[in-house]
């Protein structure tokens, strides 16, 4: 699986992580209360790392390391 991030948007109840393999992987945006609060345009504004396993918002102050991502997602659905 290649957890590389391509790019990153939101609806009004989702984030969605665009992979490099092309699947597009959502999340809700419950899980991030930070993100959840943001504004839109907060949420626009984000940094992929150069490896391209981290995502940032500098505004929020904000950080997500993809692999922690998709490990705890793989967690929640065991439980």
């Amino acid at each position: 699986m290649d957890c590389r991030v391509v790019s990153v948007h939101f609806d009004s109840r989702h984030l969605f992580v665009d992979l490099a393999d092309g699947r597009a992987v959502q999340f809700p945006l419950d899980r991030f209360p930070v993100l959840r609060a943001a504004t839109t345009a907060e949420r626009g504004h984000f940094a992929i790392s150069l490896d391209r396993q981290q995502l940032y918002w500098p505004e929020l102050d904000e950080e997500m390391n993809i692999t922690a991502l998709f490990q705890s997602s793989r967690d929640r659905t065991q439980h």
